[in-house]
């Protein structure tokens, strides 16, 4: 059966040439790219679910908005909403289309850390592979979640518009995902404590003392990285750490964005604070802004914000 793929322009190589898609790239909601990276990247998404009442649920960025979602949680303090990750048929279906034309598709999910729909989506995988063996469906588990797993779905996505093979692009991928690192810190522990990813003695004695937490996500395990005693101390340790974390490392090889939940105008300040820091250290390129969406927003209350990083493709 022959199939014929997209043609389009190579414009970042500015070969004026006519290349060919090896594949399509598809990652779960989790990645918290915005709309016009998922244009321009030509990425599909499959969402997960949010509810605040336990029986309602609503597809995350095309039923409820990261922006009503975090509205929803500022007014109503106390409310813990929750995530169901996409079924098996969630998967199938959005498999479906590129399996029956035949194409390959490179389909990345939330670290297998945190969510057993890695497994969900290789069943789905599978299956479409059995029924259309023209088509092939490789899933990755990221390693990562919410801007840092944007930043890997990303550049996978450019290897594609690139040219780059499936093979090629999940070798480098592989190579990628251990070069990525968010640092983050959140206001408030009791959504974390909700969602299990920290115990009651933590959350206690945060409260007692006063501190904000410090931490970061490297290779799909969240780990502490220190205290502050204020919310402005805790985001000057988190650029520090990101600084330091490029201490033996040629920064420009790098993408680096910053995330944020719901305060538009504390992000605006941080996101300055973090295009001076990085600038010290010799950092020439965008400090992207990402948003953080409501499959990692359940965990971590309306008040997260950090910084992801992660090797660029072609270094």
């Amino acid at each position: 059966m022959l199939i014929l793929k997209e043609i389009r322009y190579d414009f970042q190589q500015n070969t004026g040439g006519l290349i060919f898609m090896d594949f399509r790239v598809i990652s779960d909601s989790s990645c918290d790219i915005s709309p016009e990276q998922e244009k321009t990247y030509e990425i599909g998404i499959i969402p997960y679910y949010v509810s605040f009442d336990g029986e309602t649920y609503r597809k995350e960025r095309t039923e409820i908005s990261a922006e009503e979602f975090y509205r929803k949680m500022a007014e109503n303090p106390g409310v813990f909403p929750k995530t169901s990750m996409p079924t098996q048929l969630d998967f199938y279906n959005g498999f479906l289309p590129w399996a029956k034309a035949g194409e390959k598709v490179l389909y990345f999910n939330l670290t297998a850390k945190f969510s057993s729909s890695f497994q969900s989506a290789r069943l789905a995988a599978e299956t479409l592979m059995e029924e259309y063996p023209d088509c092939k469906i490789v899933v990755i588990d990221s390693m990562s979640a919410t801007v840092q797993e944007g930043l890997l779905v990303t550049e996978a996505a450019k290897m594609a518009q690139a040219g780059f093979s499936l093979e090629e692009t999940i070798r480098r991928v592989e190579e990628l995902k251990h070069t990525s690192r968010i640092f983050f810190t959140c206001a408030d522990l009791s959504y974390l404590k909700q969602g299990g990813r920290i115990g009651n003695v933590l959350q206690q004695a945060a409260i007692a003392l006063k501190i904000k937490p410090i931490m970061f996500m490297h290779s799909g395990e969240l780990q502490p990285a220190g205290i502050a005693r204020s919310r402005k101390k805790s985001l000057q340790k988190v650029i520090a750490d990101a600084q330091a974390f490029f201490q033996d490392k040629k920064i420009n090889d790098y993408r680096i964005c910053a995330g944020w939940g719901y305060d538009k105008a504390e992000f605006a300040q941080f996101q300055r604070d973090v295009e001076t820091a990085m600038r010290e250290i010799g950092f020439e390129g965008e400090i992207e802004p990402y948003q953080i969406g409501s499959t990692i927003g359940v965990h971590t209350g309306p008040t997260p914000i950090g910084i992801a990083v992660i090797q660029k493709y072609n270094t």
